[in-house]
């Protein structure tokens, strides 16, 4: 299995309500490192990304709710579904701290633990 580098990282200079944040972020080979994937973020963020989330998808048209209103409803009751993968340029964001590195041949822990046990 294959998982990517994360990170928390300060994002700024987007124009976003993340900007000021600190979320964390992955690298995938995929796309050859070439911005970083949103991944998570911590509590006190939610209302932060969550106004993110609906401005691009707003401004992009691809958004599903009519207002903030009818997105927050949404993104409070767990209907809201991301329309894509958010990217973040490598430039706006200042790496904090690197939770853990890329692993091309990662191995879950209960993978790992049922060889171990000769599962």
């Amino acid at each position: 299995m294959y998982r990517p580098k994360m990170v928390k990282g300060m994002v700024s200079g987007t124009g976003w309500p993340i900007d000021g944040h600190a979320l964390y972020l992955t690298l995938w080979d995929y796309d050859k490192y070439s911005q970083y994937h949103l991944s998570n973020w911590e509590d006190a963020d939610d209302e932060a990304v969550m106004k993110t989330m609906f401005q691009t998808e707003y401004d992009a048209g691809m958004c599903l709710a009519d207002n903030l209103e009818e997105f927050e409803k949404q993104w409070k009751a767990d209907e809201w579904e991301a329309q894509g993968s958010f990217c973040i340029p490598l430039n706006n964001v200042e790496v904090l701290e690197t939770v853990y590195e890329e692993d091309k041949d990662w191995k879950p822990k209960r993978q790992q633990e049922g060889k171990a046990n000769g599962s």
